[in-house]
């Protein structure tokens, strides 16, 4: 057996650290999470990872009952029991493509233990998503539906607004300007001292097909994406969406993401299949209801905190109350245009802040 590699990452605040023996995985990893920059010097949180295959080490953390069980996320479960030195152990359950085992004594160092290496890169992706979640919420983030992206003048913006009103097309669009992307799907909306920020939730970035193809990306090039033996244990995209990671976006599409960003405008998307793109601004109250309709909090999808010592629900807390403080701090604007029409230098010049500007049309 070699010695163990490390790979690490600076998510705002958080920096994750994943060790293990297969370069693949540690790859598969690097590969989720690439960013164009990262602040080491900002990180106050660590949480370290030890990546491992072991078909008899899972073997012998899964012949123990389970004393109680969670859900990480609706539908797919773990059972958790308690070892002699006092560790959380949670076992996968229902709705997993494979059987893994998280353990921990203290939610901060953490053992992933999968049967098989194939499968291990993909389990310690989406527990470092679920850890990145967790540490955010207990910091009093706000989840939205919604895409973020930074604008090639440095302007961070957050993009909410319905299904298929372009959050993904635009935020992808920008980073293609010279920009970056923060999240194309989700994101986590934090009071950080007197400012507002927002995190990007790490995900993979999931396109249509035509929405690659647009982006350069061809059909046959999904036969060449990095993947650590993901085809083997990923179900099928039920919407039949091609999913790239951060380094996949970069290679193929020359999209560079960045882990948070300043909020500096808030713009409230809608595809109205208009000629040419307009906006303008948009009162306060207005904002915190339009964004209310597309903020988890609690998030339906998930039981409880299921990567604590203690698993109580998320709390709702006063939602609308801290829209209201984000509202007050952030301009909001209205959008409306067409995501299939403006390409990025369009779209760049027409979300930039312009003071005073009632209403605006496009640009170019």
């Amino acid at each position: 057996m070699g010695l163990p590699r490390e790979t690490r990452t600076t998510w705002h605040d958080l920096e994750l650290r994943v060790r293990a023996e297969d370069p693949g995985v540690l790859d598969y990893v690097s590969s989720q999470h690439r960013l164009a920059r990262e602040d080491p010097d900002r990180a106050a949180t660590r949480i370290d990872i030890e990546a491992v295959s072991s078909p008899s080490r899972l073997a012998e953390l899964t012949a123990r009952p389970a004393t109680e069980r969670r859900e990480s996320y609706a539908g797919w479960w773990y059972g958790c029991h308690r070892n002699e030195d006092g560790a959380f152990v949670l076992v996968s359950q229902e709705g997993h493509e494979f059987p893994h085992a998280l353990i921990t004594t203290d939610f901060l160092t953490w053992e992933i233990v999968t049967a098989h290496e194939h499968e291990l890169g993909l389990v310690v992706t989406r527990t470092m998503r679920e850890l990145v979640r967790e540490h955010f919420v207990d910091r009093g983030a706000l989840m939205l539906h919604g895409a973020a992206a930074v604008l090639p003048d440095g302007t961070g913006v957050v993009l909410a607004g319905p299904s298929g009103a372009g959050k993904t097309s635009a935020s992808v669009q920008l980073a293609r300007a010279g920009g970056h992307c923060v999240a194309t799907d989700r994101c986590l909306l934090l009071a950080d001292g007197p400012e507002w920020a927002v995190v990007g939730l790490p995900l993979s970035t999931r396109l249509t097909r035509e929405a690659a193809a647009g982006l350069g990306i061809e059909p046959g090039e999904k036969d060449r994406l990095i993947r650590h033996g993901e085809a083997a244990v990923r179900r099928p995209d039920p919407k039949g969406k091609i999913s790239l990671s951060n380094e996949e976006m970069r290679r193929l599409a020359g999209v560079e993401f960045l882990a948070s960003t300043r909020i500096d405008t808030l713009v409230l998307l809608e595809n109205t299949g208009a000629p040419r793109p307009l906006s303008g601004p948009v009162a306060e109250g207005e904002a915190v209801a339009a964004l209310a309709e597309h903020i988890l909090v609690p998030d339906t999808a998930y039981r409880g905190r299921w990567l604590s010592a203690d698993p109580s629900p998320e709390p709702a807390g006063d939602v609308k109350g801290r829209l209201g403080e984000l509202a007050a701090a952030v301009p909001a604007r209205h959008g409306t245009w067409t995501p299939a029409t403006y390409k990025s230098d369009v779209l760049a010049a027409w979300l930039a802040p312009r003071a005073g500007a009632e209403k605006t049309g496009d640009p170019s």
